[in-house]
């Protein structure tokens, strides 16, 4: 059976399409433990969040809202890597 601490990234996320022809210039590292890995994206959601909560009262948004566009961008990823191996887990037996 497999437990939580026995559960970990898959590395099939990736992210960062940022040129004409969309490929992924980064992806997730498979291995990290879930608990690891879900820190550092709520981690990164705060960033988000102070960034977007300082943008909305200053003149100077935007590199402020490009930091945030990317570190949301990487808080998503590791959620949705997050994902699939929990969904992995469930159907193994």
């Amino acid at each position: 059976m497999t437990t939580d601490h026995d559960l970990k990234t898959v590395g099939k996320t990736l992210f960062g399409r940022y040129d004409a022809e969309n490929i992924p210039l980064f992806s997730v590292s498979a291995g990290v433990s879930i608990e690891e890995a879900l820190e550092h994206a709520s981690c990164l959601m705060g960033c988000v969040r102070e960034l977007t909560l300082v943008d909305s009262m200053g003149d100077e948004a935007d590199v402020r809202v490009w930091s945030a566009h990317y570190l949301g961008e990487m808080a998503k990823a590791i959620i949705d890597d997050v994902t699939i191996g929990l969904k992995h887990s469930r159907t193994r037996p």
